[in-house]
């Protein structure tokens, strides 16, 4: 692999303080706060400027019986907070209307057709989850037929701030909630929160809402947004959560998925629930993973997780032949800043995670569209301290709508301008984009000796859990290592497992996944530096450290 080694700055003495650095943790107070988390850590609901005025709305509409409906886009953010809702008034006895638009003939977003039949059910209280922060013509329609909208979102807003009832986005340039970082289920969460907060207007036991952290922790760790601060507790508590968790679809997606019996963390909400639900969405409808989250019957929440199972093997065969076809394009025009593939027939609901796929193969941020008669849409995905909103809205006079956040979005152009579009970009980027950023490189946290390989330090690793963006697994970089012994192994031989020696003659147990073709490359006696992560290995009742390779260099 060879990528660029990039080692953060040594500034303390031991490992643990230097990964605490890494994260800009410090001092007793934060450091304690960070290893010991606790739930009253959460910021307050009302610390939103529009919570009260939003939170006053839902009890009046309550109260009078009134029409409520949800309406989220069809991502696994925006399905778990629309079904966090759905059960937070279900709980309290109030049954709520739900619009999910159809990806491929609506679009993301808000909609006016959407709209027009909303109105015309007698809906007089409209809760986005994940969307509307820059439907300002629907906001609009909304006040001039007196439908109250209250928006929930976190996107960036890009222009006009829609007339709502209330906008609680914690992106809001007028907010003043302390954490930025909350995706469109975590904004959700804080409504449920601070509606059940009016404990005399309901007899729920104090706390229920924590029932809904687990639907929290999967659409946060979907967005791939921030695992510090307040994202940290909701998915480290949402966790707990999942393992005993009150929704049958969930249980029984589990189980199809094989993973009962295993340790839920990060990985099992990014690639294993979450890439389900979203399947939904991406082939057909999202209905029927919002069917799965609010089931409460249990053959109607297994037949929901069946549907789901076929859906993602379908969306998963789609996604490599699209790959393949995108990713032959890129290779012509490889040098550019920003890569852009398009194609014929290629399904709206693919292109952003093989734009994800790319970006990450490519270190480039990536444009992925579904090429139109018309109009083509596409999903862009983004390196770090590159915004691709920013880059979308220096081209804006060539698109039709836009929206997302700066490491991914989504947006609709006329086919005819897409070289016109493309050529923006890439002078946004010649502008905007250093080399360095799209440099493939692994970020190192600190160099360590083989004497800091402990089963004390893998546990104490741990304690940094759960993992993921500006949290990452730590990487080490030992030297000098010895090889002592390999052994190809897994299906197909796809990885090599490894025995190291250091100079003092510590011994190592380690595995490289996916580097089963390096075999040939190293020799027993040969020395190499590995950067690894460290892993509490547990068999048979006894636990041992492992190192997991993520590269070498000889």
């Amino acid at each position: 692999m060879n990528r660029f080694w990039r080692i953060q700055k040594q500034t303390e003495k031991d490992l643990f303080s230097q990964l605490l650095a890494n994260r800009g943790i410090s001092g007793e107070k934060e450091i304690s706060a960070f290893l010991n988390p606790t739930y009253e850590q959460l910021n307050d609901p009302f610390l939103f400027k529009d919570m009260h005025k939003a939170v006053d709305r839902i009890w009046t509409a309550i109260e009078k019986k009134e029409k409520i409906l949800v309406y989220s886009d069809y991502d696994a953010d925006a399905i778990t907070a629309n079904a966090l809702l759905f059960r937070t008034f279900e709980a309290l006895g109030v049954f709520v209307g739900t619009y999910i638009p159809d990806r491929f003939s609506e679009g993301y977003g808000l909609n006016l057709e959407a709209f027009e039949k909303i109105k015309d059910a007698g809906v007089s209280l409209v809760i986005t989850v994940d969307c509307g922060t820059n439907s300002v013509s629907e906001a609009e329609f909304c006040k001039a037929n007196k439908i109250d909208l209250i928006i929930t979102d976190h996107h960036e807003i890009t222009g006009e701030i829609p007339d709502a009832f209330a906008l609680i986005n914690p992106k809001n340039p007028k907010e003043k909630y302390p954490y930025r970082e909350l995706v469109g289920v975590g904004v959700a969460f804080k409504l449920a929160s601070a509606i059940l907060s009016r404990k005399e207007k309901h007899d729920l036991p104090s706390g229920w809402e924590k029932w809904l952290l687990d639907l929290v922790a999967i659409g946060t760790v979907a967005d791939c947004h921030s695992l510090l601060s307040e994202n940290r507790l909701l998915v480290k508590f949402g966790l707990k959560v999942l393992s005993k968790t009150k929704w049958l679809g969930l249980r029984i997606l589990l189980q199809l998925a094989g993973m009962t019996s295993k340790t839920l963390d990060t990985y099992t909400l990014g690639f294993i629930i979450a890439p389900r639900i979203n399947a939904a969405g991406r082939i057909e409808h999202a209905s029927s993973a919002f069917d799965l989250l609010i089931a409460n019957g249990y053959s109607e929440a297994a037949e929901a997780a069946k549907n789901l199972e076929v859906l993602n093997t379908k969306r998963q065969k789609i996604t490599e032949v699209v790959m393949s076809e995108a990713r032959e394009q890129l290779i012509l025009i490889s040098e550019r800043k920003i890569l852009l593939a398009s194609g014929i027939n290629w399904p709206k609901g693919v292109v952003g995670l093989v734009a994800g796929k790319l970006t990450e193969e490519f270190g480039k941020p990536v444009l992925v569209m579904e090429r139109g008669e018309t109009e083509s849409t596409g999903s862009a995905r983004s390196v770090a301290n590159f915004n691709i909103v920013e880059a979308l809205k220096y081209s804006q006079k060539h698109l039709l709508k836009f929206g997302g956040h700066a490491a991914a979005a989504g947006f609709t152009v006329k086919t005819e301008h897409i070289d016109l579009f493309y050529k923006n970009l890439l002078d946004f980027a010649d502008q905007n984009l250093n080399t360095e950023d799209t440099q493939k490189e692994i970020e190192i946290e600190a160099e360590v000796k083989a004497e800091d390989i402990t089963l004390k330090n893998a546990e104490m690793l741990e304690a940094f859990e759960p993992f993921g963006v500006d949290n990452p697994k730590p990487k080490l970089l030992l030297k000098g290592l010895e090889v002592k012994d390999q052994k190809l192994v897994g299906k197909d031989l796809k990885h090599l497992q490894l025995t190291l020696s250091s100079d003092s003659g510590k011994i190592f147990k380690a595995i490289a996944f996916g580097f089963g073709k390096s075999a040939q490359d190293l020799q027993r006696g040969q020395k190499i530096d590995i950067v690894f992560e460290m892993i509490k290995d547990e068999w048979n009742g006894n636990s041992n450290v492992k190192l997991r390779i993520i590269d070498y260099k000889k």
